[in-house]
């Protein structure tokens, strides 16, 4: 069996035969029968070409966006933002998980509309809007976290703040030279910073952070993502005007709720805002795709999950996907956006 972990590095492990859900097909019209789903175990992906060999695609969202990445990476395709170029200083500030893991996470809508408002100037994040927190890395009482991205400390505020500027550079980067942007979404549970208003990274304490006090609990609803999102993509549009934009849903459960529902409720209420939220948008704006590896995991559950915690998506699956999203949406030319300006 292989070794797993929430990013594992990218193989091509066979499908299960218990799988399922056994083929997923690209063709130029959908199937729109249950009747042949049911009979061929079958689903098919529209095809509409969307990027090509010397395309960059951007990649942002939870930690299956990372997935994403690693195995389109591994198929030889150029993913940013740089992150594995942000120059690392552990003995003053700690990054997510790099260098060992060139992503950062954004697990709602919100972090994800902070950052793109912040790469246009039209959000400023205050020096001293930072949380205090237990020292857990260099040995002293005390280190400073940002609020709004996961994982980021500093030994002291000025620290805090050379990390914010070397990821953000890295961030505004990715975004200057994206062909294509990946947006997954995977929680509408989030956690309102008290003193600003603006929505935190990550659930308080996360990774021995704080959050406990400094945040509110808020529970999401379809209006609020779905304009945080039409803003996202209004800010592509201004920046990237020739940008495709694919938007998806994280399979991957919580690993809590905060709310009063059961835990499967509680899931299954947050995924089905979100993907109302992308449908909707898809629909919208024509530059905006619906990509269904939601629906491509969750047809094939549970072999589609890890068997040590029925959340994280198996090797094989996230394989088919992107043989999926590949088959679907990647054109032999070199470049869409130069190919479709040319005609």
């Amino acid at each position: 069996m292989a070794e797993y972990d929430n990013a594992a590095p990218a193989s091509f492990d066979a499908v299960p035969v218990d799988a399922p859900l056994k083929k997923i097909f690209a063709r130029e019209k959908p199937n729109p029968r249950w009747s042949t789903h049911h009979a061929n175990k079958v689903m098919t992906v529209p095809i509409k070409p969307l990027f090509g060999r010397k395309d960059k695609v951007f990649t942002i969202g939870s930690c299956f966006a990372e997935r994403i990445r690693l195995y389109l990476s591994a198929e030889g395709f150029e993913v940013g933002p740089p992150m594995q170029d942000v120059p690392m200083a552990p003995d003053r500030y700690k990054i997510d998980r790099l260098p060992a893991r060139p992503h950062m996470d954004y697990f709602n809508s919100f972090t994800i509309r902070q950052e793109f408002e912040r790469h246009i100037g039209e959000l400023t994040f205050s020096p001293d809007d930072y949380w205090m927190t237990k020292d857990l890395y260099w040995g002293g009482t005390r280190a400073y976290q940002d609020p709004y991205r996961r994982m980021i400390f500093g030994r002291t505020p000025e620290d805090l703040m050379e990390a914010n500027r070397l990821a953000s550079a890295a961030i505004d980067r990715g975004i200057r030279e994206a062909d294509v942007f990946f947006m997954t979404l995977g929680m509408a549970e989030v956690f309102r910073n008290r003193k600003s208003g603006l929505m935190a990274c990550q659930k308080p304490g996360y990774a021995g952070g704080a959050g406990e006090d400094e945040t509110e609990f808020h529970m999401s609803s379809y209006e609020e993502n779905f304009e945080n999102m039409e803003r996202v993509i209004q800010i592509i549009g201004k920046v990237k005007p020739a940008a495709r934009i694919v938007l998806t849903v994280s399979p991957v459960g919580l690993s809590r709720t905060f709310g009063r529902d059961d835990i499967l409720v509680a899931n299954s209420e947050g995924k089905s805002i979100l993907r109302a939220v992308l449908g909707a948008l898809s629909r919208k704006y024509p530059h905006v795709t619906y990509f269904p590896s939601y629906e491509m995991v969750m047809s094939n559950a549970p072999t589609s999950f890890r068997e040590d915690d029925g959340r994280h998506v198996n090797n094989w699956m996230v394989a088919k996907i992107v043989q999926a999203f590949k088959s679907a949406h990647f054109d032999n030319g070199d470049q869409v956006a130069s190919k479709q300006a040319a005609e």
